[in-house]
């Protein structure tokens, strides 16, 4: 018995055990991506998934991988195209006050060059006695260092007879004037401020290196300076007036490194001579701190990221305009030499006919100025 049911047993262990099958499973069917048919019918057909769904899923990444590729690639190319496309479109032509209608050139009195900044024609202000200053004769300006091909086009189209430079020999070293060649009219250098401008800024640097601001007062220093102008610098200043009157009512443009203090004090001193109302004068004075803030604006920016707030505040204000500045000018002016009158004569060394020429040559009557619409040179 008990071998009996062991070999039963036995036969029993010795079957093959009963297959299972298992219940056939329904994939969905694949659908084209392309036409987005996401109502497919299940297929049961057979007893597995469809061979081809991993393959196009597979086969739609590195697709959808390429084109993404080609994308990005064509994005790439597109990019550069435009760059050089800007690069090479040319910019907007100089619009010449002089040149167009009377009526529109107040409102281009600053030139739209590229590369000098604060660069204006004085035409159109009236004076005390009923004219008005010729428009394409007297020009002001900060740094030519920076001119451009088409800048360069512009300047020679306004027929200039000199140019004449105030900046100190450092300056002139450190960013030396881009003009036509050959220089198509006289340059005249008459430094200002040499020395003292070359201490004055080396005190500067050394302060925004420091941090070390205390007792530096930018307003005081550009009232001194300015002072200076008036009495110690007198001699430069009846040179340029020298060379106005020598120019024959001819283009005549004077700049220093920003156009706005040795070039806006000489601006002040030749329009009250033609005889501009002090108002007038403050005002052409007061327009350089726009365009003056507009050209340092990445220096102040990256003086304030990296060297704080308290020094890109303190040559913010040296780098604009105040109008004490200049009445400080005038001022010293009274104080040193009498009167404004006595200035021209005593200091300048102008006689009653020079101021006369001056007049005749850039002075023109309010209604002409108004008729006319072509350069009055």
């Amino acid at each position: 018995m008990l071998s009996g049911l062991n070999r039963r047993e036995q036969i029993i262990s010795n079957r093959r055990p009963p297959v299972t099958r298992p219940r056939r499973k329904c994939y969905p069917a694949p659908f084209d991506t392309r036409t987005l048919d996401t109502n497919a019918r299940p297929d049961c057909a057979q007893n597995r998934p469809h061979s081809d769904y991993p393959l196009t899923a597979a086969v739609e990444t590195r697709e959808e991988r390429e084109t993404m590729k080609r994308l990005l690639a064509w994005a790439g190319g597109a990019l550069l195209l435009t760059i050089a496309i800007i690069q090479f479109v040319p910019p907007p032509p100089v619009v010449i006050p002089a040149q167009i209608p009377a009526q529109q050139r107040e409102a281009h009195r600053l030139l739209n060059f590229q590369g000098i900044d604060n660069f204006r024609d004085l035409g159109g202000y009236p004076t005390t006695d009923g004219r008005q200053v010729k428009w394409g004769l007297l020009y002001r300006t900060g740094t030519l260092a920076h001119a451009t091909a088409s800048d360069l086009q512009a300047l020679q189209a306004l027929q200039l007879r000199t140019l004449i430079d105030f900046r100190s020999t450092q300056e002139k070293e450190e960013e030396p004037n881009h003009l036509p060649d050959p220089v198509p009219f006289r340059v005249v250098e008459i430094p200002t401020l040499d020395e003292g401008n070359a201490t004055l800024v080396s005190e500067i640097f050394e302060r925004v290196e420091t941090g070390n601001f205390e007792g530096f007062d930018p307003d005081a220093t550009m009232i001194a300076g300015n002072r200076q102008f008036a009495t110690e610098f007198t001699p430069q200043f009846s040179l340029f007036m020298q060379e106005i009157i020598a120019a024959e009512g001819a283009p005549v443009l004077w700049h220093c490194s920003a156009g706005k203090d040795r070039t806006g004090f000489a601006a002040a001193v030749l329009l009250r001579i033609l005889g501009v109302d002090q108002a007038t004068v403050m005002r052409d004075y007061l327009a350089s701190q726009a365009p003056a803030l507009e050209s340092r604006k990445s220096t102040l920016m990256m003086l304030r990221l990296f060297k704080g707030e308290e020094a890109a505040d303190k040559l913010a204000v040296l780098m604009g305009v105040e109008e004490a500045w200049l009445t400080a000018a005038f001022e010293e002016i009274d104080a040193h030499w009498g009167s404004f009158d006595n200035y021209v004569r005593e200091g300048l060394g102008l006689t009653d006919q020079d101021v006369s020429r001056l007049r005749d040559n850039l002075l023109t009557p309010a209604m002409a100025e108004v008729s006319t619409i072509s350069p009055t040179y």
